[in-house]
Order: C-alpha cells, then structure tokens, then sequence
C-alpha cells in the first residue's frame, strides 16, 4: 500500500468514525504509522495501537520488550498478545508474528496525515478496555 492509500484510509475512517473532531491540532508526532499491501498498523504516542488488516481490526495496547529492538501488542478487553512486532535493523521496516507474512514499512507521514492517525489513537482511551489494561 503505497503512502497516498494509507493517508487517504486514515482520512476516511477518521473523518467518518469521529467526524474527524480533534483534527488539525497537529498532534500525533510520535505516533507511528507502519503498512503492508493493504494493512496498517498505527502506534500511538499514548502506548495504544490499531492494527488494520483483511482479517479486521485489532485494538489495544503496546510495551517494549526488554531487548529495545521488538514489541508486545497486547489485544484490548483479553489482555492477551496479539502479535509481538519485531523491527529490522534499519530501524524503518518490522516483522510480526500472528499477523500474517511479509515486512511491514514505517511511513513518513505529514503533520495532517499523522493528525488524522492520531484521531484513532486519542479515541482508543475511551474504550471500556483502557482503564482496566
């Protein structure tokens, strides 16, 4: 999925989801945007994560592993691992497990396109979930 695609789903679903309410403050600048053909996954600054593939949508939470080069993402509601992310040397591109085969590639997003992402993430915290993670 090429970075236009991804932008302009993360458009979509914000603006259609939450009316995009929120967007333009430009926030989200630590939020990490990573694609695979048609997938995503978002990291948010705030330690939650969506992740967006043809199987559905998983939401939840994220901590480093202790070895700094990998992830848990932790599946909101069970508590339960949903996929651990593994980034690859260069520090750009990631593999997972659970999530089917391929890298995935961080993308570079502007401040509007992170804007939008971060619509996502800011709307993970009122998730019955979140509290009790």
């Amino acid at each position: 999925m090429n970075k236009l695609n991804v932008a302009a789903s993360l458009l979509a679903v914000s603006s259609l989801a939450a009316g995009c309410l929120g967007c333009s403050a430009f926030t989200g600048g630590s939020d990490r945007v990573l694609a695979r053909n048609n997938d995503s996954i978002i990291l948010c600054e705030n330690s939650g994560f969506i992740a967006t593939t043809t199987s559905g949508v998983i939401e939840g939470t994220w901590q480093n592993r202790p070895d700094g080069t990998s992830l848990d993402a932790i599946t909101g509601g069970t508590a339960t691992i949903a996929f651990v992310l593994a980034w690859n040397s260069d520090g750009s591109t990631a593999t997972t497990t659970a999530l089917g085969d391929g890298s995935w590639t961080e993308l570079q997003l502007n401040a509007t396109e992170l804007d939008h992402a971060d619509v996502q993430c800011k709307d993970l915290v009122s998730r019955s979930w979140w509290s009790a993670q």
